[in-house]
């Protein structure tokens, strides 16, 4: 079975958006918290400097997670389920084969 939002159905699709939109708003709040508190500690120059390479690599990652032309994939929703930002539960109502799926490529290391 092809991955591609081609190939879902309306209603796998429209899961797997919502999905991927709760485990977004996680992802980017708990970034917001982490960024505060790394922020007060700034002390030096060289702080800043390293927070603002911390920020572009988080930018890149969670961009290049959440935004890829293959956002439905259940690759995307395994990792994401495998980092804790989305549970299976929140993919009630995948196709069956689809939501086994994306369990078992959650459970790979």
């Amino acid at each position: 079975m092809k991955t591609n939002t081609q190939q879902w159905s309306q209603t796998d699709q429209k899961i797997a958006q919502e999905a991927l939109g709760k485990a977004y708003a996680r992802e980017t709040e708990a970034l917001v918290a982490e960024i505060n508190q790394k922020a007060s500690q700034i002390t030096h120059i060289n702080d800043i400097w390293a927070l603002n390479d911390y920020l572009n690599s988080k930018r890149y990652h969670i961009d290049g997670k959440y935004y890829s032309s293959d956002a439905t994939s259940m690759f995307v929703l395994a990792q994401l389920v495998k980092e804790k930002w989305l549970t299976l539960d929140e993919l009630t109502g995948l196709t069956p084969s689809t939501r086994a799926k994306v369990a078992a490529l959650a459970k790979m290391s």
